[in-house]
């Protein structure tokens, strides 16, 4: 159970990361960016370091995004769904908005969920930077997750931007969904509200059991582009599946 629920955090850390992306009010908008993640060593078992890209498409009621090649969200406000959509396994999760974890997450997540207590608080400082052209300033994201006595504290400091010309506050309700599907984030959307921009650099650690985690995420380019037919859509062929754990790791 508690490795279990050390992934899990691993890969909502992961999602915070990617669902922290803007949008604009013109067309379809494609943001890129690089993650770098150390080497780690947790519970005798090794992880190499990581280094790899994402995507994001965000357009009027619709936006997607790309966890390499293995992972797709979808968020579609006009058909008012979420589909967490696997490649590798050409399999996809449907889940209505807003979302009910009573009807959403099988009872072994359920479980799980009564188990988890966590806590976030998010701080801007006065600290400012230029990152790529773009005037920004520093935000500080802390996380508290604890479970069956197991204490995993998250850090992020995040620089943030409001030069990019995207309209916030349809930003805001993408990124609202998408901490939604999340049940170690779903009561923190008031308290993640509190960062006023986007985040063109992050930087996040975690620790457990005496290990820390670290990683890098920076973003390569957001530019508004044609977007490319059936990007918003389910793939032909992929099968549907019953059930959403955001606890199974392997899904």
């Amino acid at each position: 159970m508690k490795k279990k629920m050390i992934l899990y955090s691993l890969a909502c850390l992961f999602l915070f990361s990617l669902v922290l992306l803007p949008t604009q009010a013109k067309g379809d908008y494609l943001i890129k960016k690089k993650r770098h993640t150390d080497a780690v060593k947790i519970m005798g078992q090794s992880q190499p370091a990581k280094d790899e890209e994402g995507a994001t498409w965000m357009g009027k009621d619709k936006m997607r995004e790309d966890e390499g090649q293995t992972k797709s969200t979808v968020v579609r406000f006009d058909l008012k769904k979420i589909y967490i959509i696997e490649h590798d396994k050409k399999q996809y999760a449907e889940i209505d908005l807003p979302v009910d974890f009573d009807k959403v997450l099988p009872p072994q997540a359920k479980q799980m969920m009564q188990m988890m207590k966590a806590t976030a608080k998010v701080t801007q400082t006065q600290e400012t930077q230029t990152i790529n052209e773009w005037n920004c300033i520093k935000y500080l994201v802390e996380i508290g997750i604890s479970m069956m006595g197991m204490e995993m504290p998250m850090k992020m400091e995040m620089w943030v931007t409001k030069d990019l010309g995207i309209d916030l506050d349809q930003y805001a309700q993408f990124y609202s969904e998408m901490i939604s599907i999340q049940p170690m984030f779903k009561d923190f959307g008031e308290e993640f509200q509190k960062i006023d921009g986007y985040p063109v650099k992050t930087e996040m650690t975690m620790s457990m059991m005496g290990t820390e985690t670290r990683s890098l995420e920076e973003v390569i380019s957001a530019d508004e582009m044609d977007v490319p037919e059936g990007t918003y859509d389910i793939p032909e062929g992929y099968t549907k599946t019953d059930t959403y754990n955001p606890f199974d790791q392997k899904r």
